[in-house]
């Protein structure tokens, strides 16, 4: 009998019956997570953030937290005050009190399946798709339990990862979804890079997409709530705060990595880079997308 791969991350694809839409998940999730997701209803006040897995969500989460919240961190775990749309499902996500504060919601499903409101706000985020899949081999490192791997093997991942046999699919396939819908009024689009290079003006950026009392307040007190906000939502602040998750992690394997820009050069094969590079250009030849990070050459 053959030893079970424990090299290989597992996931699991649902078919949704009613309108044929497919979604893949990591392994110990069910078709009723999938469907309890899909039952929920998108309120006028909700404030999404949408992302491709490790491009910078926990990050947009937290500012967009900070800003909704006048400079207050949340407390207790994050997944108590900001549900993750696809695996807390539609109960907990409605549980979430909005009575005082507009409710944030976390998602990575591609743009067809995120409920829709015309007053609604939608957050998303991206990133360049080198340091995506880095992180996104870390961040399998970490959570080895929900995909059923031990030993997680970068270059049997990456083959995944180029395939789109991932958690909700092709990188390329969702950024061009989003990218498609990103002069929507109630879209905002963002890079990664810009909010690491500019963190200021990205703050006040969003803070004005989410409602002009957001960006006044800001600017209140001699700039004081936003300072707090840049403060509070810094890597060094994050990392040092034990509130990102509650399944085990390594020691050595932190939720919050590093946050930089290029540490693709670390851990990938110059091989594995130019993949990526040559499949951001054919996806994007037509659209834009592969013009996203020119201005970032020299780090990347």
């Amino acid at each position: 009998m053959a030893s079970e791969d424990l090299t290989t991350p597992k996931f699991v694809k649902f078919r949704e019956d009613s309108t044929g839409l497919e979604i893949v998940y990591p392994a110990v999730f069910t078709y009723e997570d999938f469907e309890s997701a899909r039952k929920y209803k998108a309120k006028d006040s909700d404030v999404y953030v949408c992302s491709y897995p490790k491009t910078g969500t926990t990050w947009l989460l937290t500012i967009a937290w900070l800003i909704v919240h006048h400079g207050e961190e949340f407390s207790g775990n994050y997944r108590d005050n900001i549900p993750m749309l696809e695996f807390d499902g539609c109960e907990s996500t409605e549980a979430i009190d909005d009575s005082k504060f507009p409710r944030i919601i976390k998602t990575h499903f591609p743009y067809k399946l995120v409920p829709k409101n015309s007053k609604a706000k939608y957050l998303y985020i991206t990133r360049n798709p080198k340091d995506a899949f880095a992180s996104y081999y870390f961040h399998i490192r970490g959570f080895r339990s929900p995909y059923k791997c031990e030993n997680p093997d970068l270059n049997k991942l990456y083959e995944l990862y180029m395939k789109g046999e991932v958690e909700f699919g092709c990188f390329f396939d969702h950024l061009k979804e989003w990218y498609a819908h990103r002069n929507d009024a109630n879209v905002l689009f963002l890079l990664y890079e810009d909010v690491k290079q500019d963190p200021r003006n990205e703050v006040l950026k969003i803070a004005k997409f989410l409602g002009d009392e957001y960006e006044k307040k800001l600017k209140m007190d001699d700039g004081k709530i936003l300072e707090n906000i840049l403060e509070r939502s810094s890597f060094s602040h994050m990392k040092g705060r034990n509130v990102w998750h509650k399944t085990f992690r390594p020691e050595n394997e932190p939720f919050i990595r590093k946050g930089v820009i290029g540490d693709w050069k670390n851990h990938l094969s110059a091989e594995q880079a130019d993949g990526l590079d040559r499949a951001l250009m054919e996806h994007g030849k037509d659209n834009g997308i592969s013009k996203l990070w020119n201005k970032y050459a020299e780090f990347l």
